[in-house]
């Protein structure tokens, strides 16, 4: 009788671990299952989207940009996912800038196959500045990116007059009355994104575009009442663009200059001296000022025959909307840029003169 006794209480307990060691293999099967899953999502993606898109990585962007820009276009599913497989293969260290072609629906493996690749196409990102001139654009193409940088030079200076340009690039209304061959005040400063199949004449033709759609709001009745053309609107405002280096003293610049002009004094702007000299000086001497030229408004009455730059936005409004003051002299008091405004010639040498003991 005990032996029977000790077989039934060694049976309950063994089939007590009998479902204990189910669970633990359940619990296990699912964990596997778990990462089975983890794995299959990280390496094929969950997203059924189809069709080719190409997605363009400027220079500068972090993988994490890189990453978002391929879920927003159905590339892949997650980014997350996507940045821990390239954290793993030291994929997110470094892509190249430049235009990539990537199938919708990939997985992530595929997709960062196609950033270890490169790029398809070459993408440069370039800024204009305010205030550049054709020929340092042209420096600064040739210098950054894989546009023929001579072409260029040739083309906006050349303008209408070169066998090369195309006629698109003189179908904008703006330029009727350009009664010249360049192009320079008509090159809009921005950050531009160019790639490597670029031409001059197809770079040109977005300045131009981008001057179009950055003016198309702009107020011009005051040139008309001005009896002024576009061409000399464009002009004003790159004299003050060189002249401005405080912003509230673009709209006081511009009087100055319709003022002056208004009197029939010769304007006397140090830019257009600037303009004509082969290199740019910290300080013009009296030879530079006696320099011939059309451009020097030391000798010249009038505007200059063109613009001596490419303008920004700011400038032009200030153009179209000088301030209403009776000024007709400035001069520089202060390091920064700032100046003194005054109406009489009797100030304006007090102010120069004080200016001459040393500037802020």
């Amino acid at each position: 009788m005990s032996g029977g006794r000790e077989r039934k209480k060694i049976f309950p307990e063994g089939i007590h671990l009998s479902k204990r060691s189910g669970l633990t293999l359940a619990f296990t099967l699912l964990m596997v299952l778990v990462g089975l899953f983890a794995l299959w999502s990280l390496l094929w993606p969950l997203t059924i989207a189809k069709g080719n898109v190409r997605i363009v990585v400027q220079s500068g962007s972090s993988f994490s940009e890189v990453a978002d820009a391929l879920v927003r276009e159905k590339v892949v599913a997650s980014s997350l996912n996507l940045k821990v497989l390239a954290g793993r293969s030291g994929a997110d260290k470094r892509v190249l800038p430049g235009e990539y072609q990537f199938r919708r629906g990939m997985s992530y493996t595929e997709a960062l196959d196609v950033l270890r690749r490169g790029p398809i196409k070459k993408v440069f990102t370039v800024v204009i500045p305010e205030g550049f001139t054709i020929d340092q654009i042209a420096d600064r193409l040739k210098a950054r990116t894989e546009v023929d940088a001579e072409e260029f030079r040739r083309l906006a200076k050349e303008g209408r007059t070169s066998d090369h340009a195309s006629s698109a690039l003189w179908s904008y209304d703006f330029l009727e009355s350009n009664p010249g061959s360049s192009l320079e005040g008509y090159l809009f400063p921005k950050t531009y994104r160019i790639d490597e199949d670029t031409t001059a004449d197809e770079f040109l033709n977005r300045l131009l575009a981008q001057f179009e759609k950055e003016t198309s709001s702009l107020d011009w009745s005051v040139a008309k009442a001005r009896n002024l053309t576009v061409y000399e609107v464009v002009t004003v405002a790159s004299l003050i663009e060189k002249e401005a280096k405080i912003p509230e003293e673009r709209s006081l610049i511009a009087a100055v200059i319709y003022n002056r002009l208004q009197m029939g004094m010769p304007l006397q702007i140090d830019a257009t001296v600037q303009y004509i000299l082969p290199m740019k000086k910290t300080g013009l001497t009296e030879d530079d000022l006696k320099t011939a030229s059309p451009y020097n408004t030391y000798l010249q009455l009038g505007l200059p025959p063109g613009p001596i730059c490419n303008p920004g936005l700011a400038c032009l409004k200030a153009a179209l909307n000088p301030a209403e003051v009776d000024y007709l002299y400035y001069v520089l008091t202060d390091s920064d840029g700032r100046h003194a405004f005054t109406s009489s010639y009797e100030d304006f040498v007090k102010a120069k003169q004080e200016a001459k003991k040393g500037l802020k």
